[in-house]
């Protein structure tokens, strides 16, 4: 097969027997996907992506998993998570606890981030999924499905209550070994809560979800453009309007979508010294402050023989916004320079981004749930340092940056250069 055919989707890159016809969100290429025999994955023939499971996904596993969501996410949020004794006096945490101390302390704008994340989009999310995958199990085809399901994945990856379960791990091994701390019926049901969220990833099969909302194509008349969120194709005629599927617009490829994530990226780079030369949190213990950053707080897990969460910490705060960061800028310089090398790595470099994102939260998570247990007026309080929003912002930017990124601009631009 050659470069030309690889990057412009040619016939000899058609995958025959038919089943259906769609665009694969990940490069761009219009193809067909095989009938659905045997146990695996389907895989894109130009960048390798997985395009459909065919096997161990099922509707109502699904559904049961998000009901039961459903279900957990309010004890989750409102109970308390740990419980310390200090001096006869009982701290007690809790997710809106840790939010509201962080706002009190002058912080509003990560309070309403860390929020908005651990509240707001889980209910969100799986209230929308719920509400999808009932409909479609009772065979019904509203015509509200498509654009709610879409919301459902594009929520999905800021849905952090799995990464929060770490957090909480993190903060209760930094407070078990000086005080005796107890974990609450909140804590039990965000372990129930982070575990459910994995099982529902891992029983959803997205492009079932999308081929009950609406069929696939079944032909490929002339040329087409591919919707970015459902994979669905139209005419290339239709390009700036609407999927009638998803209904969201329909591009070749995004608008001005790399110079908006060089953009997030360049914001990313300046952050991210502030994060790490700057301490996160400050903890004043009868009058006297001591400030921790990111470092330090793996140093203090090291000490304590914790290397499994010391490397955990480190891989996931130090390691990864700095991959995101380079590799972020990678994909946009090949994109400026319509490099056509190692595309299929790139493509594959965009996915692991965009999947190992939202575990940089881990550590501020852990301050949050932190904060509301080390508090005695006048002799112990815990305080959030200038790193801890900076280092947000830098995870959030990240996250922004992969999401405007169009990876199918690499394809595109890489033909436009071999021409």
């Amino acid at each position: 097969m050659t470069l030309t055919s690889l990057i412009t989707g040619t016939p000899d890159a058609v995958i025959d027997p038919p089943h259906g016809v769609i665009g694969c969100s990940w490069c761009g290429l219009v193809q067909r996907l095989p009938e659905q025999s045997g146990r695996g994955v389907i895989h894109c023939r130009r960048c390798d992506a997985g395009l459909e499971r065919t096997s161990g996904r099922s509707i109502d596993a699904a559904l049961a998993c998000s009901i039961t969501m459903m279900v957990l996410l309010i004890p989750a949020i409102v109970l308390p998570l740990m419980q310390v004794s200090i001096l006869g006096a009982i701290n007690q945490s809790t997710v809106g606890d840790g939010v509201a101390g962080i706002w009190s302390q002058g912080w509003p704008l990560m309070a309403m981030v860390i929020g908005a994340e651990l509240i707001a989009v889980p209910i969100l999310r799986f209230g929308l999924l719920t509400a999808v995958l009932l409909m479609l199990r009772l065979g019904r085809r509203a015509h509200w499905l498509g654009p709610a399901f879409r919301i459902t994945e594009r929520l999905d990856e800021w849905a952090t209550l799995d990464v929060f379960l770490i957090g909480c791990v993190i903060g209760y091994s930094r407070v078990a070994p000086f005080l005796p701390v107890h974990i609450g019926p909140g804590g039990w049901c965000v372990l129930a809560a982070a575990f459910m969220t994995m099982i529902t990833r891992a029983t959803l099969e997205r492009r079932a979800i999308w081929r009950m909302i609406g069929p696939d194509a079944s032909e490929m008349d002339g040329p087409s453009v591919a919707c970015g969120a459902c994979d669905h194709i139209a005419p290339l005629a239709d390009e700036g309007g609407h999927c009638p599927r998803c209904n969201a617009h329909l591009w070749r490829q995004r608008p001005y979508a790399t110079m908006r994530a060089f953009a997030f990226t360049l914001a990313g780079f300046i952050f991210y010294p502030i994060a790490y030369l700057f301490p996160m949190e400050v903890d004043i213990e009868a009058g006297n402050a001591h400030a921790h950053s990111i470092i330090t707080g793996i140093m203090q897990l090291l000490q304590a023989h914790l290397w499994p969460l010391a490397l955990v910490i480190f891989i996931a705060s130090v390691g990864i916004p700095l991959f995101k960061l380079f590799g972020i800028s990678w994909l946009i310089l090949s994109s400026y320079q319509h490099s056509t090398s190692r595309l299929r790595l790139k493509g594959k470099l965009y996915r692991i981004i965009v999947g190992a994102g939202r575990w940089s939260h881990i550590d501020v998570y852990t301050v949050a749930v932190f904060l509301p247990l080390m508090r005695l007026p006048g002799l112990l309080s815990v305080q959030v340092a200038d790193g801890m929003p900076a280092f947000l912002g830098v995870v959030v930017l990240t996250m922004m940056a992969a999401r405007v990124l169009d990876p199918r601009h690499i394809w595109i631009a890489a033909h436009e250069g071999h021409k």
